[in-house]
C-alpha cells in the first residue's frame, strides 16, 4: 500500500505498554480508522466569505467560510492505497474550504464549531449529490477535516469522486478545541453533524453551487457511531421538508456502547483477571468523588497518551464504570431505534477493536421494529477481519454502493 493514504485511513492509536493497553480498551478510546497526517497541495491565498441575510442565526448558522487550496485529481489518486486504487479512480479536482458555523456542545451551551466542506471542479451545470463524511477516532486537532485538507484526507476522496462534501470536524476540534469532545454521546455528536449540514448547504446556496437534492451518509467506527446518531436525529426529527439520506453506508461502528465496553472488559479480565476486576462496573460507588475522577482519568489518559491535544468528555466511561446501564441507554446507544431510509452496515467478524455484536444488535433491534426492509449488512472479506485491516475493503465498497445510487456524479 502506499503510505500516506494508508495511514490516514488505517491509523488507530494505543499505549506502548502492556498496562496502559488494557486500561486503554476499557476506555473504549481506540476506536480510530481514518484520519492523520499527509502531503499537501499548494495553498492559494485564502478567500474569506461572510454570510447573507438568508443564513438566520441560531443552530446552522454558517459564519465564515474560508478558501483553503484546490487539490488535483491526480494528487488523490497518488496518495490512494494500492488496495483501493485499483478500483477508485478520481475524477475532479477539489475546491476545500473551511466553514465555522453555530452548533451545541454536550451542555447544551452554543459554539461556533468548524468543518470542510469539499467542493468537485465540475464542468457544465449538473446538480450533485451530497454526501455527508463523519471522521474516525482522532487523537489531534491537525487531524481533524477542515485542518487536514490534504490528497489523503477521506472527505477529499469522496469530493473527487463528484459529491458535494460535508465533513464536520466535531466540537472538541477545529474552532472549538478544548471544548470537550462528546465522545460517544449520541445527542451533541448528531448536533455537531446535522448543523453542520445545514451551515455548508446555506453557504452553498449563497455561492450558487447546486445540489440534486440526493443525500448520503457515510464513516467508520466512531465516523459509523456519528453517521447512525445523525440519521436517528433527522429520522425522529423529520418533517414534510426533511431529507432523509438515499442510503447510509457505515462501518464497525459502536452502536451498542454497552455491549462494547462489556465486551472489552472480559477481554481484559482474560488478560489481567486483578485489572479486570478493578475496573469492573460499579467500582466507582465504592469510592469518593476525588478517586473517581482520579481513576477515570487515569483511564482516559492511558487510552490516549501524552500526544493528544483534545479533551474527551468522561461521560461515557462515567457512566459505564457507575454500572448505570439506564444513561448508557440514553445518552450514548444508537441502534435501537426504527429507520426509514435505507442502511448498508459493513463489519468484520474477527473485530476485537469494536465487536460484531454491535451490528447484530443493530439487526436485531431494527428487525424487531419492522424495518428489516431497510437494512442490510457485508462481512468484511480481510483475513483476518479485524478493525484496521478491513478499512479499504470497507472504503471500495462504500464508494461502489454509493455510486451505483448517486446521480449527477
Amino acid at each position: 500500500m502506499k503510505p500516506a493514504m494508508t495511514l490516514n485511513l488505517l491509523r488507530t492509536f494505543y499505549p506502548a505498554n502492556k498496562a496502559g493497553l488494557l486500561l486503554g480498551v476499557a476506555a473504549c478510546l481506540a476506536l480510530s480508522a481514518c484520519g492523520g497526517g499527509g502531503s499537501s497541495s499548494s495553498a492559494s491565498a485564502p478567500v474569506v466569505t461572510t454570510p447573507d441575510q438568508s443564513n438566520p442565526a441560531g443552530a446552522g448558522h454558517f459564519e465564515v467560510a474560508t478558501f483553503i487550496k484546490t487539490i488535483s485529481a491526480a494528487d488523490v489518486a497518488a496518495a490512494l492505497p494500492t488496495a483501493v486504487s485499483s478500483t477508485v479512480k478520481p475524477l475532479y479536482a477539489v475546491d476545500a474550504y473551511k466553514i465555522t458555523y453555530t452548533t451545541t456542545d454536550s451542555s447544551g451551551r452554543a459554539v461556533t464549531a468548524s468543518g470542510l466542506a469539499a467542493i468537485p471542479r465540475k464542468t457544465g451545470s449538473t446538480p450533485s449529490p451530497v454526501l455527508s463524511y463523519q471522521h474516525a477516532t482522532i487523537k489531534t486537532d491537525a487531524e481533524a477535516p477542515s485542518n487536514h485538507a490534504t490528497p489523503d484526507e477521506p472527505a477529499i476522496l469522496f469530493a473527487s469522486m463528484g459529491y458535494l462534501v460535508s465533513a464536520a470536524d466535531y466540537v472538541g476540534y477545529g474552532s472549538t478545541k478544548g471544548v470537550p469532545h462528546p465522545y460517544l454521546l449520541a445527542a451533541p455528536t448528531a448536533l455537531s453533524v446535522t448543523d453542520f449540514m445545514t451551515a455548508s448547504a446555506r453557504w452553498r446556496q449563497s455561492k450558487a453551487i447546486a445540489d440534486n437534492g440526493q443525500l448520503f451518509l457515510t464513516g467508520y467506527s466512531e465516523g459509523a457511531y456519528a453517521s447512525m446518531a445523525t440519521l436517528r436525529l433527522l429520522t425522529q426529527n423529520k418533517t414534510a421538508s426533511t431529507t432523509l439520506p438515499v442510503s447510509t453506508f457505515i462501518g464497525a461502528g459502536p452502536y451498542d456502547v454497552a455491549l462494547t465496553l462489556n465486551a472489552m472488559l472480559d477481554a481484559i479480565r482474560k488478560q489481567n483477571p486483578v485489572l479486570g476486576a478493578l475496573i469492573s462496573p460499579g467500582f466507582l460507588k465504592s469510592l469518593g468523588a476525588n478517586d473517581r475522577v482520579n481513576v477515570r482519568n487515569l483511564l482516559l489518559f492511558s487510552a490516549l497518551g501524552s500526544q493528544t491535544d483534545i479533551s474527551f468528555d468522561p461521560a461515557f466511561l462515567d457512566n459505564f464504570l457507575n454500572d448505570d446501564t439506564a444513561a448508557i441507554a440514553a445518552q450514548s446507544n444508537v441502534y435501537d431505534w426504527t429507520p426509514q431510509s435505507p442502511i448498508f452496515f459493513f463489519h468484520g467478524r474477527d473485530d476485537t477493536t469494536v465487536p460484531y455484536g454491535n451490528t447484530d444488535s443493530a439487526f436485531q433491534a431494527m428487525t424487531k421494529r419492522g424495518a428489516a426492509g431497510f437494512i442490510q449488512r457485508m462481512d468484511c472479506p480481510a483475513s483476518p477481519a479485524e478493525h484496521i485491516p478491513c478499512v479499504p475493503s470497507f472504503l471500495v465498497n462504500d464508494i461502489t454502493r454509493l455510486g451505483g445510487l448517486a446521480k449527477g456524479l
